[in-house]
């Protein structure tokens, strides 16, 4: 079955004023340069650590968990960052809301990984720069984005775990559509940096430990959300205090 994505303004039409104005034509123009820095090639030889990251917000807050893990996917470095957001959410410019917040947790890390898994698009993005392309460049690391819907794009449902196909955009390919879990819809696999499209494939199934999501982000995600549970916690006795 062939799938379609609605274009932007048919899914966001409560965003089109904001898309409209000056300072988003702005933004976009940055992604353009973006990606003509994106390279599609792979710049390591083998990956021995892989890092997720995931953002979770709460009031005006993006909260951003890092993770590390080794080839047998055990932890081995994490951090976290808590910033305000002062951009609002439109489809198509996700790294100006949590991008900054990633390249800030990033920092934090002791061990720097081979490669970055980050929820959310890489070139499978209306200017071939979404937040994983984005965040990529920023750092000169090699990066993925994986995403439990596509922002863009043509492609054919996967029926079986471990079948995929390939998610095309404007008759380019961008990326592969990976069925990881027997109940639930496939995940979206798309180079963000110095990474090819098949290793892209390639390091997300060699993460993959009988969850839908590659274990780093789902490590990632986990302790993000544990962590903001924790702090709207807090934040809850101090009112009340």
């Amino acid at each position: 079955m062939q799938h379609k994505t609605p274009q932007l303004k048919d899914m966001y039409e409560k965003d089109i004023r904001l898309q409209e104005s000056s300072q988003i034509r702005d933004l976009q123009a940055i992604q353009n340069n973006i990606a003509k820095q994106v390279v599609l090639r792979d710049s390591t030889a083998d990956v021995s650590f892989f890092a997720g990251v995931d953002q979770a917000f709460y009031d005006n807050n993006v909260l951003s968990y890092a993770v590390v893990v080794n080839k047998d996917m055990r932890l081995v470095d994490e951090a976290s960052t808590v910033m305000k957001t002062t951009m609002p959410y439109v489809a198509g410019l996700l790294f100006y809301r949590e991008g900054p917040a990633i390249i800030d947790v990033f920092g934090k890390l002791q061990k720097r990984p081979d490669v970055l898994l980050v929820d959310a698009c890489g070139i499978n993005h209306y200017r071939f720069a979404g937040l994983a392309s984005h965040v990529g460049v920023i750092l000169d690391l090699p990066t993925i984005g994986v995403s439990k819907r596509p922002l863009c794009g043509e492609h054919t449902e996967p029926v079986s775990v471990g079948d995929h196909s390939v998610l095309r955009f404007h008759g380019r390919a961008v990326g592969f559509v990976l069925k990881t879990w027997k109940d639930s819809r496939p995940i979206f696999i798309s180079p963000g940096h110095r990474i090819s499209l098949n290793r892209s494939l390639d390091v997300v199934q060699r993460c993959l430990r009988g969850h839908k999501l590659p274990e780093p982000l789902r490590l990632a995600h986990a302790k993000a959300n544990t962590l903001k549970r924790m702090l709207c916690a807090i934040g809850e006795l101090r009112a009340v205090s």
